[in-house]
């Protein structure tokens, strides 16, 4: 590998614009270099500068040959290009969910250990400072004997962001498992973290229940909440929507015998409350991707976010898309405008379930049955 490495990119519209932008400026102060691109649309300007370009991704990788691939393709076709990459001699970014079944977590990771390839996942919150810090402190006692982890999320997305893609609104097109809905994956970096606090092991199998809901004529939820129990840790209560007329940012909370903590963590920042004592906490992370280039030579280990550190969140995936499926809220308990849908109340809903650790069905809402469970 040469000093500065060449990487290609697998996906550059929607959130594949994000890495394109950021592996572009790496890539003028000379970082790395990008020597490649992959979408199954072409550019609509010469955003590439006259660098490779290919509608195939795996035609892409084979004339790339680069030493990183970052894969910000629909989550069902990771699996198949994640592996071909690293049976190429590539390491691997991987955006999230990283595959949708614990069978494909567990091929890929045999593939990264026999060809000794990284794999990270693009859990970008595992590069703050303020999350390494959270988990360092509740892990060491200070917040007393952990009882249980709440995730608490409330956005707003139209009418549009479920028509974004064939796939999206979806749990399987022609029976291949696409896993788009709220909690696995625009919250997924909640739930992720919530399990790093939560759970001995990043590798140990959950129990989840679930209670799904749509507002948007979907397949999948756009509302949920969930309990999950990883094997010898403590419970999560995970309460989110995207049919919220305020939003807020999401947040994390851990619940101790001496203390809480919480952490909002698209924002790097945290507050630690133990025995009337205050302490705030902000920072900020290291990229993903700089971190997989500075560690290319050492231990998958030392990675923020590698694969073998995201099984537990598979399970939970895996436990979704085979639990009940999502239920309608009637049109009568929502407001829907020409700008989208929205649940009235929810913004209180999700707090409250967060805060005591109970579903939605038991919070008294209309639309909220236990059936679905």
């Amino acid at each position: 590998m040469a000093d500065v490495p060449s990487v290609a990119l697998i996906g550059m519209h929607g959130h594949g614009r994000v890495h394109l932008d950021g592996l572009l400026d790496r890539d003028r102060a000379g970082r790395l270099v990008l020597c490649g691109v992959a979408d199954v649309r072409e550019p609509a300007q010469d955003v590439l500068a006259g660098r490779m370009f290919d509608t195939d991704a795996g035609r892409l990788l084979d004339r790339a040959r680069a030493d990183i691939v970052v894969i910000t393709s629909p989550a069902h076709t990771h699996l198949a290009l994640a592996e071909r990459a690293m049976e190429l001699g590539s390491h691997v970014l991987l955006e999230k969910p990283p595959v949708t079944s614990l069978a494909d977590h567990d091929r890929l990771a045999a593939v990264a250990a026999r060809t000794r390839r990284h794999c990270q996942v693009g859990f970008q919150a595992f590069g703050s400072s303020v999350v390494q810090e959270l988990v360092r402190r509740s892990r060491s006692g200070e917040l007393g004997s952990v009882q249980r982890v709440s995730v608490v999320g409330c956005w707003s997305r139209d009418a549009d962001y479920f028509t974004r893609s064939h796939w999206a609104g979806h749990r399987a097109v022609d029976g291949v498992v696409v896993a788009d809905g709220a909690l696995i994956n625009p919250f997924a970096h909640g739930v992720a973290l919530a399990l790093r606090l939560a759970a001995p092991r990043p590798d140990v199998s959950v129990r989840v229940q679930a209670e799904a809901y749509h507002a948007y004529p979907i397949e999948c939820d756009d509302t949920m909440s969930a309990r999950i129990e990883p094997a010898g840790g403590v419970p999560i209560t995970a309460a989110v929507t995207l049919c919220a007329r305020h939003e807020f940012e999401p947040y994390v909370r851990v619940f101790g015998s001496q203390g809480h903590a919480t952490i909002w963590y698209t924002e790097d920042r945290a507050r630690i409350e133990v025995g009337g004592r205050v302490d705030e906490l902000a920072g900020d992370r290291v990229a993903l991707i700089d971190d997989l280039v500075a560690n290319l030579s050492n231990d998958s280990a030392v990675l923020c976010s590698p694969l073998s550190d995201t099984r537990s969140f598979t399970s939970v995936l895996e436990a979704v898309v085979a639990g009940p499926a999502a239920q309608p809220i009637p049109p009568d308990q929502l407001r829907i405008t020409p700008a989208g849908r929205t649940i009235p109340g929810i913004e209180d809903a999700v707090v409250t379930a967060g805060e005591r650790g109970v579903p939605f069905s038991e919070l008294g809402l209309p639309w909220a049955v236990e059936e679905c469970r």
